[in-house]
């Protein structure tokens, strides 16, 4: 069970002290992650709409509209007295579908790694059904032990045909020849912020490239970046032995200030 933050959580449509609150997973367990800001779900309709495809994927008949999650979101910050932070759903599929959110501790990075950049290590392991968002034990426990005996910030998975396909907890971007390229949606988790970076990209006049970039090619790589929920964009300073000055390259730059931006818009529209 997750370490919860705050001392109420939501249970289907009503608020459960956490003392008295308790699940296990069941064989079908769909998740996601939502970033609150002074009380605010950020991207929520994003949010609600890649549930809905992980659900369609497991074929797990359950919605709720975003009109009852936002009032559960505001009604459980409200309650547990946070403004900022992670809220979790979580959709444990069974005899009975069950419907839960809690905020879960967050780690932001912090202002010194957004100015030089994070390290991260390449690591062959796929996960499986990479499209939907699913809690797999086994997965998250070998990605945590690999990256605290690297001491490393992220790792990047490489597929059997030794391409990058996306962090283990992010999606990856890369810049090559001045083309931003990230893996096709097929082999990966379609993340808000990955969505949202293509969508600014393009407004930008940024060429895109949706292709996976081989390991081979790393050292053709002028700069790269995860995105998620929790990091934004971020920079990355090294892959393996690699060096990269990727937070002082001009399209991280600008892609960084525009997706900042995007952020206050979608705050002012929906506070």
């Amino acid at each position: 069970m997750d370490t919860i933050r705050g001392s109420h959580v939501t249970m289907n449509n009503s608020l459960v002290n956490v003392r008295d609150f308790s699940y296990r997973l069941s064989r079908k367990n769909v998740y996601e992650v939502i970033r609150i800001t002074d009380g605010t779900p950020l991207f929520l309709e994003d949010h609600l709409e890649r549930m809905n495809q992980s659900l369609e994927i497991l074929q797990m008949d359950f919605r709720k509209s975003k009109e009852e999650i936002s009032n559960l979101i505001h009604l459980l910050a409200k309650k547990n007295g946070i403004k900022d932070g992670n809220v979790k759903i979580l959709i444990n599929h069974g005899p009975v579908t069950h419907f839960y959110m809690y905020f879960i501790p967050h780690v932001y990075p912090d202002r010194i790694s957004y100015l030089e950049g994070i390290r991260t290590g390449t690591m062959e392991i796929e996960r499986k059904n990479p499209n939907a968002k699913v809690i797999d034990p086994g997965y998250k426990t070998r990605v945590t032990e690999f990256i605290e005996e690297n001491g490393i910030y992220e790792a990047l998975l490489v597929n059997s045909d030794h391409e990058i396909t996306e962090g283990s907890k992010s999606n990856v971007f890369f810049v090559l020849n001045q083309t931003l390229y990230t893996p096709p949606l097929k082999d990966v988790l379609g993340g808000v912020t990955r969505k949202r970076i293509l969508d600014i990209a393009a407004e930008l006049k940024m060429n895109i490239a949706e292709e996976a970039v081989p390991v081979t090619d790393l050292p053709r790589v002028e700069a790269a970046f995860i995105s998620g929920t929790s990091p934004k964009i971020l920079p990355i300073s090294s892959i393996d032995d690699m060096e990269l000055s990727s937070s002082d390259h001009p399209m991280v730059k600008k892609l960084m200030a525009a997706y900042e931006q995007k952020i206050e818009d979608d705050l002012l529209r929906n506070r």
